[in-house]
């Protein structure tokens, strides 16, 4: 099969791709597209609301509270950026939720600038500034969490591992990075930690499977970082701890809330059980068909969309096109089963639609690989007649992500207005 035996042929990149080395691909020369200029604006827009609106934000805030989480009961998952940020706070005299909203909005920025300079030679700036990618964090409220921080150490440890300097030094470096995510927030076990294993280097010499072997093994010291985070997940004393610590920073936020004393948001839920955790997820699930299935939609279209944008910045050669496709396709595929267990272990859907979707791509620009069985199943799915007719016959139109977006919670309204354009017309219609 043309297709199947053409991915042999595909660049493969080093760490140098990631930061300037892009020669395989070309971006087109062409003026940004009317559609493209409305998702800026609106990007732009959204962005600066929430961060004006995050001033705001404390005790019972889970974007703020999952930053300010710290090692004042002793040592618990996700501590490490609240113990630094306090630290740093004490020392310049800065409030520290404002400290957590420019650390935010510098993660966020970082991680924009670098797919629109070296992923766009694979997808449209369009489908980058959408929100299928970059515009979750904006459109959802949720800019300021850790996920950027976490997909940055992400791209950290796929420049370094393709690194060809001392490999005491890279294997060190590798764990040192994965180790600090952890601890950061431990869901990168799962969207980082294992896609780094699991993936393929083509330019390695081992099979798939030495490969899974040997980068498993070399990473033995952020697995057993892992296990810490599982094994020391937090009490509801150590909440208390936590809360205590911050109640100065709560006062100052809101000094008319008398409820300051108690844990609230991110930093309660270090108390939970797992049986406590997994009792969200099953009720959500299991109370009913309609949020379920909304929610396998907005995978699905989001899928979808990729599928179609994929490639079209690659050149004009069809089968190059096909080729991007099927790879990113087949490394989406792969990434999805590796993050499964997080629609378990939370409710936070739209999050875990951004981890997907993004360190997919991280992934891809590094030259990363699924498996050989998946890229050849993936390659015989879209040479199948019917779907490479339905490819053809549904091109990518920007304006599509004009209309698209990912909502908070599920009502229609919210539905409506989770889009760039919906989310606009109902400021201007508020107006009215």
């Amino acid at each position: 099969m043309e297709v199947r035996s053409s991915l042999r042929s595909i660049p493969v990149h080093r760490s140098s791709a990631l930061w300037g080395n892009t020669t395989s691909f070309r971006l087109p020369n062409k003026s940004p597209s009317p559609a493209l200029l409305v998702l800026i604006a609106l990007l732009i827009g959204s962005i600066v609301r929430q961060v004006a609106a995050a001033a705001s934000w404390g005790h019972g805030s889970f974007e703020m509270t999952e930053w300010l989480i710290n090692y004042s009961g002793g040592f618990i998952r996700r501590g490490l950026p609240g113990t630094l940020i306090g630290i740093l706070s004490e020392a310049t005299g800065l409030r520290a939720n404002l400290i957590v909203i420019v650390t935010s909005l510098a993660c966020y920025l970082m991680l924009a600038a670098w797919l629109l300079r070296r992923a766009t030679a694979y997808f449209p700036p369009a489908l980058i500034l959408s929100c299928v990618v970059m515009g979750i964090p904006a459109y959802q409220d949720s800019l300021v969490r850790k996920d950027c921080l976490g997909l940055l150490f992400l791209l950290a440890c796929v420049s370094l591992g393709g690194w060809r300097g001392p490999k005491l030094l890279v294997i060190g470096g590798l764990n040192l990075i994965a180790a600090a995510a952890l601890l950061c927030h431990e869901t990168f076990a799962f969207y980082g930690l294992a896609a780094y294993v699991f993936l393929r280097d083509p330019s390695g010499r081992e099979p798939w499977l030495a490969q899974v072997v040997g980068r498993a093994a070399t990473l033995i010291p952020a697995g057993l970082c892992f296990l810490l985070t599982v094994i020391y997940h937090g009490t509801p004393a150590q909440a208390v701890a936590v809360n205590n610590s911050w109640i100065p920073l709560w006062d100052a936020i809101n000094p008319t809330n008398p409820g300051h004393s108690e844990p609230a948001a991110a930093i309660a839920a270090l108390g939970w059980t797992t049986t406590e955790g997994l009792s969200l997820s099953l009720l959500m699930l299991t109370s009913g068909f309609y949020q379920p299935l909304a929610w396998a939609m907005v995978f699905l279209v989001s899928f979808l969309l990729l599928v179609l944008f994929a490639g079209r910045e690659s050149g004009q050669a069809p089968g190059e096109t096909m080729q991007v496709r099927i790879r990113f396709v087949a490394i989406l595929l792969c990434q999805f089963a590796l993050i499964s267990p997080l629609f378990l272990l939370g409710v936070d859907y739209g999050r875990w639609l951004f981890f997907w979707v993004v360190s997919s791509m991280i992934l891809h620009v590094a030259g990363r690989r699924a498996p050989a069985f998946a890229e050849a199943g993936v390659c015989w799915l879209f040479t199948q007649p019917r779907i490479a007719g339905l490819l053809r016959r549904f091109p990518a139109r920007e304006w599509y992500l004009l209309v698209f977006g990912v909502p908070v919670c599920w009502n229609l309204r919210n539905f409506l207005a989770a889009s760039p354009a919906g989310r606009h017309l109902e400021i201007i219609l508020s107006w009215l």
